[in-house]
């Protein structure tokens, strides 16, 4: 069983994002909610699996996964919260995607690069998965998996 945290920087950008939230009356219980994810988020990889922790959690079978693909979105944003975005996925100016079609037809995905290492991460699940990896592409409203030969 491998781990990758979440960076420094996807830390610290989400607990800026937690407190700008608290300076709203109403928004207090979700700025709780930030920093409690933000004290677990972590990959956790697992021969038979992988369970990916940030806001939200998401969890991969790796014997359900029919395609497995990455995809690459550039930043788009200016001002502070394109500051607060590109420190969260580790200053690359994109983010970076694991996108995987479960054989229910489901589709999980989670941001790569938020967490260390995260290079070692994909390459790490690319030779779990059994399904060969593809390069995904953005659409007008969600990613577009390529055609299959």
């Amino acid at each position: 069983m491998t781990e990758f945290r979440m960076h420094k920087g996807a830390r610290t950008a989400l607990n800026i994002s937690a407190a700008l939230l608290l300076l709203l009356c109403i928004t207090i219980p979700v700025a709780a909610w930030f920093f409690y994810r933000v004290t677990r988020a972590k990959v956790t990889v697992r021969p038979d699996g992988l369970t990916a922790e940030g806001l939200l959690t998401d969890s991969v079978q790796f014997d359900d996964v029919e395609r497995f693909g990455v995809l690459r979105i550039p930043l788009a944003a200016r001002g502070i919260g394109a500051v607060l975005a590109n420190m969260k996925l580790d200053n690359m100016g994109e983010g970076v995607n694991l996108v995987f079609r479960l054989k229910n037809g489901k589709d999980v995905k989670f941001i790569a690069n938020q967490y260390e290492r995260h290079a070692e991460l994909i390459e790490l699940v690319s030779k779990s998965v059994r399904a060969p990896r593809e390069n995904l592409t953005m659409g007008v409203l969600s990613w577009k998996w390529p055609e299959k030969a």
